[in-house]
């Protein structure tokens, strides 16, 4: 399991690290995104699933001009988070089976999301999600924390 986890965040930390300093917050992370998807699926694809263990790793990641948490958790039961409000800008990946997302528009009107295995979401600061993992799910999430504020 360690050297799994290890592996995801040395790939996320020199994709996210390849990208220009220059472009921030969802922007980021959709480049990231695409630049992680074929990359994570060549190191999962060689890991027998399903695993035996619950993964719940976190790493907190500081670069020149890149502040992230890198988040890997793997569910061997399904799992239910109830309106959770997004602190960062945050990316998810949902590997090997599908996790559905609740994105809030208001208090009590939402948009469903499916998201299928293998794909991922960037969601914005401050969005409101409630999420459902199926088990046997790995998700990773990365958390953006931009060091210098987005110019408007």
């Amino acid at each position: 399991m360690e050297r799994l986890t290890k592996n995801i965040c040395d790939i996320v930390i020199k994709e996210a690290i390849s990208i220009n300093e220059k472009i921030k917050g969802l922007n980021f992370l959709e480049l990231l995104k695409i630049s992680l998807a074929e990359k994570l699926l060549i190191l999962l694809n060689k890991q027998k699933f399903p695993l035996n263990n619950i993964i719940d790793f976190e790493k907190k990641t500081e670069e020149k001009v890149r502040n992230f948490n890198i988040i890997v958790n793997y569910y061997i039961n399904s799992i239910s988070v109830n309106k959770k409000k997004i602190d960062n800008d945050s990316l998810f990946f949902s590997f090997n089976e599908t996790s559905n997302f609740d994105i809030y528009k208001d208090e009590k009107k939402f948009i469903s999301l499916l998201l299928y295995k293998n794909t991922g979401i960037s969601l914005p600061k401050g969005t409101i999600i409630n999420s459902k993992s199926n088990k046997n799910t790995l998700l990773i999430e990365i958390q953006n924390k931009d060091m210098d504020e987005i110019l408007k």
